[in-house]
């Protein structure tokens, strides 16, 4: 009841600040919110566009989910092109921290970041001098973002000490897909966000490669990204059924399904750590449920909410959340994360997920191996 009416009054507090932002007259201030608001007006506190942004990130902020989010008309611009496959930066994903703040939740291999050494977890406190420690997700990554070949100073927080780095962004057009030929039969798939060309680039490179006996896919430091894409790549596994659902505020469940027979009918092995998150939970928790794959590594970071995306008519963008990921058995993902079956250490979770799939291959009986059209474009793993 106490959180329907914060929901409640900051709608009232929205509604009015947007009107008084959008230039709507009232000829009279009926309470101390329209004469707090009228008086920031005509003082000249707050042009148009800082006030209808307060007005918004205020509204999301009474909601208490840390994971929506507002993006103004370039930020939404930018966040489409990552998505795409098209970067300019460092190498950084971000998440919210708990504590406040924004924090790396994936570093991009071969990116300027990972070669200087930033580590998951770490929380972003400086930019060229700028306190972000307290700042939105959407603001950090403006900070961090610009034209290659531009320097950027970076101080983070780990562990309670600073940290200082100094890097020059990169552009990239790369894909988040590659693959490693690591026994005969046995191939190893490395997915680093399920960003929009996924499937396609997947199919691509498994045309190159043999996995007769088995796949072992890598999730590890995943962030996530596009649901769609996800459910779309699980359903390569999976046959009639359901892949993931979601619970809506209203009560209402959805359940995505895939309708086609498996195109991969091979063993797989999944590896997870506990920066696997958000869509790549989803993937794995469908196939572990499904018992079509064989969950190595460590329990995953456990974002299980949807965000839903609406373009506003200033080019700007809000992400709110609309439901809670469940997956094929019903558990939820959101603050629990997926459980390995097998428990592993980094180190160790690929040469045990090698003896599981040459395990599997032996007591099995050989698989169909789907036949994706063969390719001579080359995959790259690196991501600015």
């Amino acid at each position: 009841m106490k959180r329907r009416q914060i929901e409640i009054s900051a709608l009232i507090v929205f509604t009015s600040v947007l009107s008084f932002a959008l230039g709507q007259n009232f000829n009279k201030s009926t309470n101390s919110i329209d004469q707090a608001l009228d008086r920031i007006v005509t003082a000249g506190a707050l042009d148009k566009s800082a006030l209808e942004r307060a007005a918004i990130e205020g509204m999301l902020r009474a909601t208490g989910d840390r994971w929506s989010s507002y993006y103004d008309s370039n930020q939404t611009s930018e966040e489409s092109q990552n998505l795409a496959g098209r970067y300019s930066g460092v190498g950084i994903w971000l998440r919210a921290g708990i504590g406040g703040g924004s924090e790396i939740s994936s570093l991009k291999k071969g990116s300027v970041a990972k070669r200087a050494g930033l580590k998951v977890g770490d929380v972003i406190i400086l930019v060229d001098g700028v306190d972000l420690s307290s700042a939105s997700v959407n603001k950090v990554a403006a900070a961090l973002r610009g034209d290659a070949g531009a320097t950027l100073k970076l101080s983070v927080l780990r562990k309670g000490n600073e940290k200082k780095y100094e890097l020059v962004r990169e552009e990239f057009q790369s894909n988040d897909v590659s693959t490693d030929q690591v026994k005969k039969s046995i191939l190893y798939l490395r997915i680093d966000a399920f960003s929009e060309n996924v499937v396609e680039d997947v199919k691509s490179e498994l045309g190159q490669g043999n996995y007769q006996k088995g796949l072992i896919l890598d999730l590890r430091d995943n962030p996530g990204g596009i649901l769609s894409v996800a459910t779309d790549f699980a359903a390569l596994f999976l046959s009639k059924g359901a892949i993931v659902s979601y619970d809506m505020a209203n009560g209402d469940r959805k359940t995505i399904q895939v309708d086609t027979p498996a195109s991969i009918n091979v063993p797989v092995a999944i590896l997870i750590n506990q920066n696997t998150a958000s869509s790549a939970e989803v993937v794995a928790g469908a196939l572990q449920d499904r018992n079509r794959a064989v969950l190595v590594g460590a329990n995953s970071f456990g974002k299980g909410s949807v965000q839903e995306s609406l373009t506003l008519a200033n080019g700007s963008s809000i992400e709110i959340t609309v439901g809670r990921l469940r997956t094929p058995l019903g558990k939820f993902i959101e603050g629990k994360g997926i459980k390995p079956d097998l428990v592993a250490n980094e180190a160790q979770s690929l040469p045990k997920a090698i003896e599981l799939i040459k395990g599997l291959s032996d007591i099995l009986k050989p698989a169909d191996q789907k036949s994706f059209p063969k390719s001579t474009v080359q995959s790259s793993r690196n991501h600015g």
